[in-house]
């Protein structure tokens, strides 16, 4: 049996290939940053030099790294879904672009505060606001 629309490049290597890459990123990066989250709420690190970390160059280009690996995921994702589940072209091509256009937008949105921010200000919840 022979599917109906096998997209523009009539395979699927594209997608998978891009969805493994974003994994394996994600692979690497949220372990660290659950255990730079679990280090911090523990008092092990401070949070006078985790801001100083979080606002380094290198810190900054990694959070950049995870926020597009996780937003390419993401989009591989919910692409081969609603290419999966929508069968009109047209509602197809609504829908991927309402989704791109989200994904973008949100992308931009937070790469502007990741660059921008000269330090992160916050209260020190475990150390009752000191």
């Amino acid at each position: 049996m022979k599917p109906k629309d096998l997209g523009t490049a009539h395979t699927g290597f594209h997608d998978w290939y891009w969805q493994r890459i974003s994994a394996v990123v994600l692979l690497f990066s949220i372990p660290m940053l659950m255990g730079i989250l679990l280090l911090t709420y523990n008092g092990n690190i401070s949070f006078e030099i985790l801001n100083i970390a979080l606002t380094h160059p290198i810190s900054k280009a990694a959070s950049i790294l995870f926020l597009f690996a996780l937003l390419t995921h993401m989009w591989t994702g919910l692409k081969v879904i609603i290419e999966d589940y929508i069968h009109t072209t047209a509602a197809r091509v609504v829908v991927l672009n309402i989704l791109l256009l989200l994904l973008a937008g949100f992308a931009a949105y937070m790469s502007y505060h990741i660059w921008t921010e000269l330090s992160y200000t916050w209260d020190c919840i475990p150390c009752g606001g000191k």
